[in-house]
């Protein structure tokens, strides 16, 4: 039985709605398996090269590990502008099946490696399998966000997304921080990379039950046509963005967010050991907080933004966490204009650092979550997966930055200053959109 891809509307959105919308949900619990068993996958790659390296005394172990990274993280720049134009020209119901099912075979493949290989090809094969799974995976985000308009109404919109971009972080959390690191020490690897694959053929049956979402149909073309048309449909795709100041600024706004996310992830362990003098392994103490404020955020974005607007909320969400970001580089300077003591590393700088890592959560849930509306609400059916194949192109792109800079930047001039100088470039161009917005616009609701 074919199952309607648009709900009924109704006056107002609330969350509970998104959350009756069962096709919603079912889309909901197929991203939030997948996501948590790619970023399970991740980190388990990382402790497979750790042990390939450990088994054979390899010495350059950092260009290993960050070859690893690159491999999971390069195919996005090649793969994502024709993942869009296939996905726009295909079922997205069928296009999450299929990335789900490979991905988890690309475990099965991990599994398959022998101890006993030339330490060389154990590598190339690794990383062969990590290009492959993540070219793959270029296809699963742009089908996640086309789909999405199809399944809820306008005035769900925002709730939806405020959801899918929660889940989207306590995945990347749960996965690659809790998940994979406890499951890892407690069973072993080859177990977690066993229990991955299970998630993710556990996904690919449930991804069945999804609404089928039929491309429109076209008129038959020969292979040398199809390809001149994908090229066709990649440059209409850029086209339209460039013609759309709305998604450039969108787009610009999430790719700088994913940036700054990634380079606060990776000097987030040197922060704990240099600033808090705290264990490296004591980072819960600020990724609680800041998932609690990505919670909250969530909770309360879409009132706020039909109260001032989407492009305001992520106006004051950018300059917010740009101020927040630095507070917490100085947080033993901040607890000591408080109260003197507190400049004193300890339980109560500790709780100074845990609440702006909540404010900043909150602050990154007000930029992501309208932004991603805009996306869907301004790019059309035909052309949406286009659109975020283009937004993770970019992303990607920008974040090889911090993958490239950020240890030899925190090296070079210490972290708390990188610190600061992001939290400083973030918060500029948050009050340099603020004045633009205020000069062209009022504060008001804007529709999404």
């Amino acid at each position: 039985m074919t199952e309607t891809v648009t709900p009924p509307s109704t006056q107002r959105g609330q969350f509970i709605d998104v959350l009756r919308n069962h096709a919603f949900l079912r889309l909901w619990v197929v991203q939030a398996m997948s996501q948590t068993a790619q970023n399970m996958t991740n980190f388990s790659l990382l402790i497979l090269v750790q042990v390939i390296i450990d088994r054979y005394q390899i010495e350059q172990a950092n260009t290993a590990i960050g070859l690893t990274v690159l491999s999971f993280s390069v195919p996005a720049i090649f793969f994502s502008p024709p993942a869009g134009v296939i996905v726009d020209r295909s079922n997205k119901r069928t296009v999450i099946v299929i990335a789900n099912a490979l991905r988890g075979i690309a475990v099965i493949g991990f599994l398959l490696m022998q101890p006993e290989w030339r330490p060389l090809f154990a590598l190339v094969v690794l990383y062969s399998i990590t290009f492959a799974s993540g070219a793959i995976g270029q296809f699963f985000g742009p089908a996640l966000g086309a789909i999405v308009p199809l399944l809820v109404p306008d005035k769900d919109n925002i709730h939806a997304n405020a959801l899918l971009n929660l889940t989207f972080t306590v995945s990347q959390i749960a996965g690659f921080a809790a998940l994979g690191p406890l499951l890892i020490k407690v069973i072993g690897l080859n177990d977690v990379l066993f229990g991955i694959a299970g998630i993710f053929a556990l996904s690919t049956v449930l991804s069945l039950t999804i609404p089928s979402t039929p491309p429109v149909p076209r008129v038959a073309e020969n292979r040398a046509n199809m390809i001149r048309g994908v090229l066709a449909e990649m440059r209409e795709g850029l086209v339209f963005i460039l013609h759309s100041p709305i998604l450039m600024k969108a787009i610009a706004y999430l790719s700088l967010a994913t940036a700054s996310y990634l380079l606060i992830a990776t000097l987030g362990p040197e922060f704990i050991a240099g600033v808090l003098l705290l264990p490296r392994q004591d980072i819960v103490y600020l990724l609680g907080p800041a998932g609690v404020g990505i919670v909250l955020g969530a909770l309360f974005v879409g009132r706020l933004s039909g109260r001032i607007g989407t492009e305001w909320t992520i106006d004051f969400g950018l300059a917010g966490a740009g101020a927040v970001l630095m507070l917490l580089a100085l947080t033993p300077t901040v607890g000591s204009a408080l109260w003197e003591r507190a400049g004193q590393i300890g339980t109560l700088t500790i709780a100074i650092a845990a609440v702006f890592a909540g404010l900043l959560g909150l602050a990154n849930s007000l930029v992501l979550v309208p932004s991603q509306s805009l996306l869907q609400s301004d790019s059309p059916n035909e052309i949406r997966a286009r659109v975020y194949a283009t937004f993770y192109t970019v992303s990607n792109s920008v974040a090889f930055l911090p993958i490239i800079f950020a240890g030899a930047l925190a090296d070079l001039f210490g972290v708390v200053k990188v610190l600061v100088v992001l939290g400083a470039i973030l918060a500029a161009i948050g009050v340099v959109q603020i004045i633009v917005h205020r000069v062209t616009n009022t504060i008001g609701p804007t529709p999404i």
